[in-house]
């Protein structure tokens, strides 16, 4: 599932892979696209170079950048205002890739009758895709806004389990701070088993040049990219004594090896807070999986071993991290609500789900009239010899800590607590995704090995309620990035769970209104307050964060729909 944003990394550049053959030329074995001249630059196999010019298409946000070659061979870029590499995709495979993605969304796709009746099947993959979904718009909030088209299955599948290719080993936001468009990242956290984490590379600290290059929106891609190792320039905050005052200070290099199937683990920290006379729990957890795609629901064990913990020490009120959490597997998210909620019975509702017609008539036949009821659980079922048990908490409320990157199964949560128990939010508005997603791929096909991941179900709760698209507004709204609570970013990030962070701050004082004193903030030099961050515009730009939801519960019988 999954990682993050903020005028961030990770621009999709989404295609597939084509090995035209060039009687003069040899084959073509690379493209790039080049922003500033809106090109793209093809590299064929006798070495020689051809610039190609770009059509860009405005009508969508991002705007894309594509090219068709003579022979049919056509480039495709899914953000035209970003560089990088480029892959490509012959006419003849995208008509075969692109009649497959037809027949499952037909079948599959919740709006699936929505869908073009005649649309274009010699476009590019992406294209195509793209063309035939039912969108989301500001006169549309039912459309779609979510589905999504990859040119490799494997690295898809991957990729809702947190692994991921090219791996840095940090997650991080871009911001710019200055005129020319000079971008430094801020890291939102390192991650625990990477080299950057081995390295002391923490949350807070900001690269502010990677190989001795300024970072632009232009190159981030390619700079944080790639294999081998990165020299990383640093800085961070550092403590003046003299005025007590904290200031942005170059902290000299660090070289960092890149990782390149790097399985990230979403449980990140648990703790108890003694406050008075009350423990409460803390639990950051980044996105919902089972495990690495391995099916040995290392995760889930993990999960719940953390929230054992937090049971153990006593804990009766909760405060749940999700503030980077985009989603992820259902399984795991009503496994987690059935650890947190009031009164646990398996008898109780969690919500239910909506698919079109289609799905809906075969489910109903295959699984009965209470297919789509989703209820609470006391254990993760494994095989039918071994299982999982789930702690019960039993809390009367809940502390949520969100921010516009909190979607999906985050939602999901919150959404099917709120019947049962109050669910307190701080934070940010929720990103707002109430539909849930499977993944469409042929294993067996060497002349397609494209994935597809499309809505093909909506969620509500046991009180029939779905109207989130917008996202769930906090009951406390707090700026993560304002330290010392003077209205101003600061962008001075304090670890996950010291208690001086603002969102947790805010949640310990609700839950006490004796814990610390505003003295306890920091004092931030005020040099660094003129950076310019763009949280909504990063996340359209950062194409592997897909707040996503999908649908694990009858993935496989719907996944067989089509062999009938």
């Amino acid at each position: 599932m999954k990682k993050i944003f903020a005028f961030l990394l990770g621009f999709a550049v989404l295609f597939s892979v084509s090995c035209e053959k060039n009687p003069d030329e040899g084959d073509i074995i690379s493209a790039t696209y080049d922003p500033s001249t809106t090109t793209f630059i093809i590299t064929y196999s006798s070495g020689t170079e051809k610039t190609v010019p770009a059509i860009l298409d405005n009508s969508v946000s991002p705007p894309t950048a594509s090219a068709t070659l003579p022979d049919g061979t056509e480039l495709w870029v899914a953000h035209a205002k970003q560089g990088g590499n480029v892959s490509f995709t012959r006419k003849e495979t995208a008509n075969y890739v692109n009649n497959w993605i037809y027949e499952n969304m037909n079948i599959y796709y919740l709006w699936n009758d929505k869908i073009p009746k005649n649309p274009d099947y010699s476009r590019n993959p992406h294209a195509f895709f793209n063309s035939i979904l039912y969108k989301y718009s500001a006169s549309n909030r039912d459309g779609d806004r979510f589905s999504w088209v990859q040119e490799n299955y494997v690295d898809l599948l991957n990729s809702l389990s947190g692994v991921n290719s090219d791996e840095i080993g940090f997650e991080y936001i871009l911001f710019q701070v200055d005129e020319s468009g000079t971008l430094y990242a801020g890291v939102l956290y390192p991650k625990k088993g990477s080299d950057a984490y081995a390295k002391g590379i923490s949350r807070g600290m900001f690269v502010i040049q990677v190989n001795g290059q300024d970072i632009t929106l232009q190159n981030y891609q390619t700079l944080f990219g790639g294999t081998g190792t990165k020299t990383l320039r640093m800085a961070d905050y550092v403590l003046n004594t003299n005025d007590n005052k904290y200031y942005l200070k170059d902290v000299g290099d660090f070289t960092i090896q890149m990782h390149r199937q790097f399985a990230e683990n979403p449980v990140y920290l648990d703790s108890v807070y003694t406050v008075g006379d009350k423990k409460v729990g803390y639990l950051v957890y980044h996105f919902f999986a089972t495990d690495k795609n391995d099916n040995g629901h290392e995760y889930d064990r993990q999960l719940m071993d953390a929230l054992g913990r937090i049971q153990a020490k006593g804990a009766k009120d909760m405060v749940l991290d999700l503030r980077y959490n985009s989603g992820g597997a259902v399984t795991s998210a009503i496994a987690l609500a059935s650890a947190l909620v009031k009164d646990r019975s398996t008898d109780k509702l969690f919500g239910s789900t909506e698919y079109n017609s289609l799905v809906h008539e075969e489910l109903l036949k295959e699984e009965g009239a209470d297919y789509n009821k989703e209820y609470f659980i006391d254990k993760i079922q494994i095989n039918q010899n071994s299982s999982i048990p789930i702690p019960a908490l039993n809390l009367s409320r809940l502390y949520v800590l969100t921010k516009n990157w909190t979607a999906s199964a985050s939602e999901l949560i919150i959404n099917g607590l709120r019947p049962y128990m109050d669910v307190i939010l701080i934070g940010e508005t929720t990103h707002g995704k109430n539909v849930g997603s499977i993944t469409i791929y042929e294993k067996q096909d060497a002349k397609n090995k494209w994935g597809i991941q499309p809505i093909i179900v909506k969620f509500y709760n046991s009180n029939g309620e779905s109207d989130y698209t917008t996202g769930f507004p906090p009951n406390h709204e707090v700026d993560e990035f304002d330290a010392d609570g003077d209205g101003e970013n600061e962008i001075f990030l304090h670890d996950f769970g010291d208690s001086n962070d603002p969102l947790l701050r805010k949640a310990l004082s609700l839950i006490s209104t004796g814990i610390r004193s505003a003295t306890s903030k920091p004092v931030i030099s005020p040099a660094f307050r003129s950076a310019e961050i763009d949280e909504k515009a990063t996340l359209k730009t950062r194409g592997i964060h897909r707040f996503e939801l999908y649908d694990d519960t009858h993935e496989e019988a719907i996944r067989n729909i089509l062999k009938k």
